[in-house]
């Protein structure tokens, strides 16, 4: 993919979490492990314990992070997504400073300890935004890459993932880390994943959930058809209408 294509992917995939439905539907999505959370308080060591969350969205990580820390500064450029992360469990604490902007134009308050981002960090500028990241951490501190895994074993994913990628708008997953690190801007020290634990929702929360996904906005694919598909796999599988599935927090960290 050549740069001009990769910035305008970007672009594309920035204005769909603009969605107030996108950012509606992200509570469905699965959550971390409460281990995830230990793996990252250990990376701070002695460092200042502040946090930049990068790509925040509803605050998984900064509101779950804020009451075992100093401070964090979460940043997303959806306004429709801190809006709604204001609204949820610990979203009103004082040592969370919320902030719409993307990540590479967002006002930091350094240093920082630890910064942290999932899955949204496939959409930032790396030649901009780690160059960034390395000029606010303290001496030592780490760039953490997390997210929740879900098992692929379940005997409904072969099927479900079949309706993805037909309906799924622009988007190929790619290495992001090693593409980092052939770039030069990144240096993995550790990695680690969590013990299972059962994550359990609806049938329509778990459909629900695939439309807080930038390639899956209901704006952007025939909802209704997609949702009837998943729908009829999973009542196949979870007649009672619950769908249980182990869920690992995945965790990349390293310096820049």
């Amino acid at each position: 993919m050549t740069t001009d294509a990769t910035a305008e992917l970007r672009r594309v995939h920035a204005l769909r979490w603009q969605d107030a439905d996108a950012a509606a539907n992200y509570r469905f999505r699965a959550t971390y492990p409460p281990e995830t959370f230990d793996i990252l308080l250990s990376l701070l060591g002695d460092a200042p314990r502040n946090v930049l969350d990068v790509g925040c969205g509803t605050g998984n990580l900064a509101r779950r992070l804020a009451p075992l820390v100093d401070r964090v500064d979460a940043v997303d450029v959806s306004r429709e997504m801190i809006a709604a992360a204001h609204e949820l469990p610990d979203g009103d604490r004082p040592n969370i400073h919320w902030q719409v902007a993307r990540a590479e134009q967002a006002v930091l308050d350094p240093p920082y300890g630890l910064v942290v981002g999932g899955e949204s960090l496939h959409w930032i500028d790396p030649e901009v935004a780690l160059r960034r990241f390395a000029s606010v951490l303290a001496p030592g501190g780490m760039l953490a890459v997390t997210r929740p895994v879900e098992s692929d074993k379940e005997p409904w994913d072969a099927a479900v993932r079949e309706v993805i990628v037909r309906y799924s708008t622009g988007y190929a997953p790619f290495n992001m880390i090693a593409k980092w690190e052939r770039a030069g801007l990144f240096q993995k020290r550790g990695e680690r994943e969590t013990v299972p634990v059962m994550f359990e929702q609806s049938v329509e929360d778990f459909i629900a959930a695939f439309h807080a996904m930038s390639s899956l906005t209901r704006a952007h694919i025939d909802a209704d058809t997609f949702d009837h598909e998943v729908r009829e796999i999973m009542l196949k599988h979870c007649p009672s209408g619950i769908v249980r599935r182990p869920i690992r927090g995945h965790v990349i960290w390293g310096e820049l």
